[in-house]
């Protein structure tokens, strides 16, 4: 009886380990070729909004440089109040 639960403990760890080595599996199949699949290609087109830049300037704030659509925007984060600093309309480059 007792080498019954031992092997059903050893087959459920062997089932476990199993699982997390095909989520690891699937995470690296996605991240490797999520560019090729057409639901990964949509959300990649979808996208308005990108971080360009991100600055420390001290332990409080913070300058992040966005880019939205056709502009570009400078925030200050982390005083008592959010600031835009700058907005400029972003040139786009003809080839």
């Amino acid at each position: 009886m007792e080498g019954m639960m031992i092997l059903k403990a050893m087959l459920s760890l062997a089932f476990v380990i199993g699982l997390m080595l095909l989520t690891l599996w699937a995470i690296k199949y996605c991240q490797l070729h999520g560019a090729k699949n057409r639901f990964m290609r949509k959300l990649g087109e979808q996208q308005r909004l990108q971080v360009l830049e991100i600055r420390r300037l001290d332990a409080r704030n913070t300058l992040v440089l966005f880019r939205r659509d056709d502009a570009e925007h400078l925030i200050l984060l982390g005083t008592a109040q959010n600031l835009l600093i700058e907005s400029v309309p972003h040139k786009k480059v003809q080839k």
